[in-house]
């Protein structure tokens, strides 16, 4: 059904800010890097930065020397085909083998390529096992 692993994201917490996306970002591609999927919010005074890039060793220590507090963590990465239903097969699996989700983003295509869902669950092992 989908291509499934285990990855590593960064969890950053920053100032929230206006304009802290862009400070975040110019870090990001100053430093050469590209990002493969981003979820922010915030919340209080506080604004967190879920990123997947191609160099996170990279990235983590940019991000640090200017002041951000930068966290690596364990991730699921599930591409999907972008087709109506696909999504509900993939929560039922999950729900079947018991897993709570922590947190979860994606993105969608129009150009007829696949989705990539990302999510950290109870049981990341477990879930890409249920997924695979």
């Amino acid at each position: 059904m989908a291509k499934v692993k285990l990855a590593k994201q960064l969890l950053v917490a920053a100032e929230n800010k206006v304009g802290m996306l862009a400070e975040v970002s110019a870090a990001v591609s100053g430093a050469g890097v590209n990002i493969q999927g981003i979820n922010a919010y915030a919340v209080d005074n506080k604004a967190y930065f879920r990123l997947l890039t191609d160099n996170n060793a990279k990235v983590k220590e940019v991000l640090q020397g200017k002041g951000y507090e930068v966290k690596e963590q364990e991730a699921v990465l599930v591409e999907l085909p972008n087709q109506v239903g696909v999504l509900k097969a993939a929560a039922d699996k999950l729900k079947s083998a018991g897993i709570d989700l922590s947190y979860i983003y994606g993105t969608t295509c129009s150009c007829g390529g696949d989705c990539l869902l990302v999510f950290g669950a109870n049981n990341n092992a477990q879930a890409q096992k249920a997924l695979s």
